[in-house]
């Protein structure tokens, strides 16, 4: 046999065995993917019965929404506490973290934020904001969304106590039954539907449930003894009786901040 037949017959061997191989290939792939399919046609069954079980596998497209609460069950809730917030806006911070953002707005006056009141709050949000320009400051009741956990004590360590356990409602803990939270805020100025505020203590996208004004004559103390209180007889511990030009001033005080 000549060499050449001797190169052919080498290289066939080779293809053949090749061949085999490939054989041997596809048939585990078949094997492997037969054995996918069983396995799914399995879980496809298993997801049906559990659907079934649950009384869920066949719909009722006929089946209508259910109705809005009726205001007699939304009054109801409503004197039980009851509610449903919906934040007014989302504070935009200089503070993005929780990690140094100050405990108390007064720590750091140069902070600066904005309160953009929602469209989906009210049709014209800057109609709500009318008159509270002529305010120093604001009360802000927010939500603290960055706790991480619902959970709550009754007994907390603030930090300005150095570890001693007192009652939370003795501290201002943000880990609270309701995870409310009370700031004052200076405001700068209103720009439409905006609130530019400062001496903040809130990070960004902290979601506001309401704003009030701060009038010092009524949320101040020391000024509500000084203008609101009715004098005392430190003898009969009864009110002294005022004269009619004093009663007139103290009418005219009321009636000039309602």
């Amino acid at each position: 046999m000549s060499p050449l037949c001797d190169s052919c017959g080498e290289h066939i061997h080779k293809l053949n065995q090749q061949v085999s191989v490939m054989r041997k290939e596809i048939k585990n792939l078949r094997q492997m993917l037969d054995s996918a399919v069983r396995a799914h046609r399995k879980h496809m069954v298993s997801i049906q019965s559990a659907v079934s079980n649950i009384g869920l596998s066949e719909p009722d497209i006929d089946q209508t929404p259910p109705p809005p609460p009726s205001p007699a069950s939304a009054q109801a809730a409503l004197e039980q506490g009851n509610i449903q917030t919906v934040p007014i806006g989302y504070i935009s911070s200089c503070f993005s973290v929780k990690n140094g953002t100050p405990r108390q707005p007064t720590i750091c006056g140069p902070s600066r934020a904005e309160l953009r009141i929602r469209q989906s709050v009210f049709n014209n949000p800057e109609h709500a904001l009318v008159g509270l320009e002529q305010y120093s400051h604001v009360w802000i009741i927010f939500l603290f969304h960055k706790n991480g956990h619902m959970s709550y004590k009754a007994k907390v360590k603030p930090p300005r106590l150095n570890g001693q356990r007192v009652g939370v409602y003795s501290t201002r803990s943000p880990h609270r039954p309701n995870a409310l939270g009370l700031t004052l805020a200076k405001l700068d100025k209103i720009a439409g539907d905006t609130v530019h505020l400062s001496d903040i203590d809130m990070i960004a996208g902290t979601p506001v449930l309401d704003i009030k004004p701060y009038i010092p004559e009524y949320d101040s103390p020391h000024t509500r003894m000084g203008t609101d209180s009715e004098p005392y007889d430190s003898n009969t511990d009864q009110p002294q009786a005022t004269t009619e030009a004093e009663t007139s001033t103290m009418c005219w005080r009321t009636s000039g901040h309602m």
